[in-house]
């Protein structure tokens, strides 16, 4: 993840970044002025392009980010996949299932 030091949004309801429906609009031009003058901006866009996340980032939606990838070309990764190796410590009951699991394909 990028540095999210001296962000705008530092201090909003997280919730409100990511509505379970359609956003309002008046919520959403509250956050896009917020993004819009927040000095980490360009960095939070490039994150919001270049990683599958979900809910308003850098002042712009899900579907916004979709036409945009589109428009620029660019294959966004999984969030976790860039750092998957720093946090998949696999726990004993995880190595179980994957073992299970793959003897079950095995088995046919």
């Amino acid at each position: 993840m990028f540095d999210t030091e001296g962000a705008a949004c530092i201090g909003i309801e997280p919730e409100l970044f990511f509505p379970t429906n359609n956003m309002n609009p008046q919520l959403e031009r509250m956050l896009k002025k917020t993004c819009m003058n927040c000095p980490i901006f360009d960095n939070c866009l490039k994150y919001a392009l270049n990683v599958k996340v979900h809910g308003y980032w850098a002042g712009t939606t899900d579907t916004q980010r979709v036409e945009l990838r589109r428009f620029f070309g660019i294959t966004p990764v999984r969030m976790d996949q860039e750092y998957k190796d720093l946090v998949d410590i696999p726990t004993p009951n995880a190595i179980n299932k994957r073992n299970s699991r793959q003897a079950q394909k095995e088995a046919g």
